[in-house]
């Protein structure tokens, strides 16, 4: 297939983010680390979202663990899951039980992703048409969108995805970091101008490329999970 100059850069520049993103959040490898158990254990917190709208309970966990205080230590540890202030799972990239802004709709059930990115992720990950309701981080206007897979065909088409990638930090699960500022835009022209209040830190994309950034990033997840199955 042949591209002109104007895809080529956006592949470019989808790529780049991938590379950018993995090493912030080096999920790919962090589920690769994990033991067999632990990794299964993962991938259930995981769909428990898509089947029920929340993750596992602890008492859950422990009927299918040896040890659940470690198992669920370890996939912390390896970033995939973020735990409450008593060690319940209380997210599963890229999901979270937090009431974020952003809603994901599927197979009848309503769960949160952590960011606007994660959204555009869930319905490439399980192959399954999703309508996400958001909203604009800027204006505040209600986002809607009906995805199936790669393929946004109904809502507000026009929105954009921005990332400030000054937000990440070390010292700060990337749930409450950098998490927290990828977020929808209303349209180019909100997106642009959002854009150059910091150029150096901040990225956007339009819809087509965030959703091959969300589905770059997250649908290898989905396979090791479903070759564990």
């Amino acid at each position: 297939m042949l591209y002109n100059n104007e895809d080529t850069n956006l592949k470019t520049e989808v790529s780049t983010a991938l590379q950018r993103l993995d090493s912030i959040l080096p999920l790919l490898s962090g589920l690769k680390s994990l033991s067999s158990e632990d990794a299964a254990l993962y991938c259930k917190l995981l769909s428990s979202y898509v089947r029920r709208g929340r993750t596992l309970t602890r008492g859950e966990v422990a009927n299918m663990v040896n040890n659940e205080d470690q198992s669920l230590k370890n996939i912390a540890d390896s970033k995939l899951i973020v735990l409450d202030a008593d060690g319940n799972p209380s997210g599963a990239y890229p999901f979270t039980s937090e009431e974020r802004e952003h809603k994901v709709h599927i197979n009848g059930v309503t769960a949160h992703c952590m960011c606007a990115l994660d959204a555009l992720a869930v319905s490439p990950m399980f192959n399954t048409p999703t309508v996400i309701d958001s909203q604009c981080r800027v204006t505040g206007e209600k986002i809607h969108l009906e995805q199936n897979g790669a393929d946004i065909s109904n809502g507000t088409l026009d929105a954009w995805f921005g990332i400030n990638w000054g937000a990440a930090a070390s010292d700060t699960v990337c749930a409450a970091s950098l998490c927290m500022e990828m977020m929808f835009l209303a349209n180019e022209t909100v997106a642009r101008k959002w854009l150059a209040a910091s150029p150096d830190t901040r990225q956007i994309f339009d819809l087509p490329s965030a959703v091959e950034f969300a589905a770059g990033f997250f649908l290898p997840l989905a396979e090791n999970c479903q070759r564990a199955a």
